[in-house]
């Protein structure tokens, strides 16, 4: 892959350039990939499974293009590059997908989707933080992927204590 489309795609289409909190614009994007994924595969037999292979795709492509970018960069962790939110994201609304296996969603549901994933990805409780320690792309992704699976199952049991 060349540098140039590994930097654009892991920046997520240059949202890791924008000011003051890059990470949130990537989840952002996360949503939004989510939402068109899930709108599209709504009605189709075994929906909910093509969604989490997706997003599983996402991820493993994601550990690719971002060791493709990361020479690309000064810092083992760069706040420009926000694929990993974009694939963090996306795997905690797995999350939604299971409360509603029909791919349907609450704006309730996405919005603390939204915010779990904000908060275990910014406060790093342990284990999480452990795997930020992880050299190259593979540091740069795991902490995002334990914070989803944090928050996914945080989303799932409000989701069916009836919260959301």
């Amino acid at each position: 892959m060349s540098s140039r489309w590994s930097v654009w795609l892991s920046t997520g289409f240059g949202a890791g350039y924008l000011p003051v909190m890059p990470g949130t614009y990537g989840s952002a994007e996360g949503v939004v990939l989510y939402l068109a994924l899930a709108w599209g595969l709504r009605g189709v037999p075994q929906g909910l499974w093509f969604l989490c292979a997706a997003m599983l795709v996402l991820t493993a492509l994601s550990l690719w293009i971002i060791a493709c970018a990361l020479p690309h960069f000064s810092s083992d962790d760069p706040s420009a590059i926000v694929l990993d939110e974009v694939a963090g994201q996306g795997l905690t609304l797995l999350g939604v997908a299971f409360l509603y296996p029909d791919l349907s969603w609450s704006w309730l549901s996405l919005a603390v989707a939204f915010i779990l994933f904000r908060a275990f990805d910014t406060l790093k409780p342990y284990p999480i933080w452990k795997l930020g320690h992880w050299k190259g792309a593979l540091g740069v992704l795991a902490d995002d992927v334990g914070a989803a699976v944090a928050a996914g199952v945080a989303l799932y049991g409000l989701g069916r204590l009836g919260w959301l």
